[in-house]
């Protein structure tokens, strides 16, 4: 339980095991039932789990007196709030609440806390942290997130101790400091929000204390501790305790109101995935393929996609690849890749925005004229192959002119038509592209007589692309 978390770095201060000593037996005063996940109904509910705020007496507070009162329930913002009380001037309170489940495990562990623990009083403890089973052999055995302290302020012991804050576990509360425990204390700030960041894997815990709300600030500290005193999961429960300290030549008694207020917590089971933030690939236009490459994630990970446009999940985009739609242009992509693999914490990242995506540009080949060049005869256009789903309209011309009503595939030669140059115009439209024109001209050897046309296919005419004079595009 929290009752030697908090002995266990005032015994590294200095402090003798004669107050460590009463938290073995007081933890075993009060063990839980072994519960499903979010654990039996306590006190109140908060993040998921259930809490219960203590109510029995008891170390590592100096005088063993503890109020349910001096925890509050969640406010409307979701924060608790731990108090030190002391209402006759010379006998103060603490406070502390734990979760009602038993055995969390492996996985990642978060808490952000409103408080510059630089101003702490030095008799103060702020316990920020969570504990293993007490019955756990070779002895009582906890892990700390984070916890802060002056211990006392050291006069005792003819030293001035300034308030630290400590990463670490006790292995075996039955050896000494040094011996039992494998503990890291380092100096801290005036930040009046910190965020503390534990994973727990295999022989391994990663402590981190960030400067902020979140992992996203100054990193203060991170220790990393393993090796075969790493505990293993059992039935420990989560503890966040505020308590006075009778050691260290402080005065306990007369501590001033004190408060911590916890605005988060969360646990992320499992072990946590090598999962590197994913990349995408391609060219960012309407008809093109992206491609989302993941990385190198632990061996044996199984991957999920899903792309969002603007945020939102595209349906069916569940692919490693995705072909760019209509509806995409104009927006900007991303794609999250979400890891599987049993013992481990499921993990999603996420890539970086494309560029806004682009309209695509259409397959348009030019087109070309078959038939015989004679009046009465009819002329058709080839357009060839466009991009697939791509809408054709055509315009026939007449020496350069827009023929009216002549916008089939077909157009038959009438007497109009004689000695003059013949064109086709070709246009592909279809949502999300850019709209293309493609040409050809058929050209007649000048002044000809009717029946000298008679004969001479189109294919030997010369052609052209693009945009002609007064036609347009």
């Amino acid at each position: 339980m929290a009752v030697i978390a908090a002995a266990s770095l005032s015994m590294l201060a200095g402090i003798g095991p004669a107050e460590a000593a009463k938290g073995p037996a007081q933890a075993a005063k009060k063990t839980a039932v072994v519960a499903e996940d979010p654990g039996p109904v306590g006190s109140f509910a908060w993040k998921g789990f259930n809490w219960q705020k203590r109510f029995w007496g008891g170390a590592p507070m100096y005088n063993g007196t503890w109020d349910p009162n001096n925890v509050s329930n969640p406010d409307a913002n979701g924060y608790v709030k731990l108090s030190i009380s002391n209402p006759t001037g010379s006998a103060p309170v603490g406070a502390e609440f734990q979760s009602t489940r038993e055995g969390f495990g492996y996985g990642t562990y978060s808490t952000t806390v409103e408080k510059d623990v630089s101003s702490l009083q030095k008799e103060a403890v702020w316990g920020c942290l969570f504990t293993y089973d007490p019955n756990a052999a070779p002895g009582y055995t906890e892990i700390d997130l984070c916890e802060a302290s002056a211990w006392g302020g050291g006069a005792a012991y003819g030293e001035n101790w300034p308030v630290t804050q400590g990463h670490g576990y006790w292995f075996d509360a039955t050896q000494p400091p040094g011996q039992g425990n494998n503990t890291v204390t380092f100096p801290v700030t005036n930040a009046p929000v910190l965020t503390h960041r534990m994973v727990w894997e295999p022989g391994k815990i990663t402590f981190e204390t960030y400067a902020g709300v979140d992992a996203s600030g100054t990193l203060l500290k991170r220790t990393v501790l393993q090796g075969s005193t790493v505990p293993v999961p059992a039935k420990e429960q989560i503890h966040f305790n505020l308590w006075v300290t009778g050691g260290g030549g402080g005065d306990a008694a007369h501590v001033a109101p004190e408060s911590v207020t916890i605005r988060d917590f969360s646990f992320v089971a499992g072990i946590p995935l090598t999962a590197p933030t994913p990349t995408v690939s391609g060219t960012a236009a309407v008809g093109n393929t992206l491609t989302a490459n993941p990385g190198t994630w632990t061996a044996g990970t199984s991957l999920a996609y899903q792309w969002y446009r603007n945020g939102t999940a595209i349906t069916g985009a569940t692919a490693s690849s995705y072909v760019l739609a209509a509806a995409d242009q104009g927006a900007k992509l991303t794609v999250r890749v979400t890891g599987t693999k049993n013992g481990y914490a499921t993990t999603t990242k996420e890539s970086a925005q494309t560029a806004t995506i682009a309209a695509g540009t259409l397959v348009a080949p030019t087109p070309t004229i078959s038939g015989t060049l004679v009046v009465g005869s009819t002329l058709t256009a080839n357009p060839g192959t466009w991009t697939t789903g791509t809408t054709l309209t055509y315009q026939w011309y007449r020496s350069g002119v827009a023929i009216p009503g002549a916008t089939g595939k077909t157009y038959t030669l009438v007497a109009a038509d004689q000695a003059d140059p013949m064109m086709v115009r070709v246009t592909g439209t279809k949502a999300g592209y850019t709209t293309v024109a493609k040409k050809f001209g058929c050209h007649s050897a000048g002044e000809l007589k009717h029946e000298d046309l008679k004969g001479k296919p189109a294919a030997v005419s010369a052609g052209e692309s693009g945009t002609a004079a007064g036609l347009g595009s």
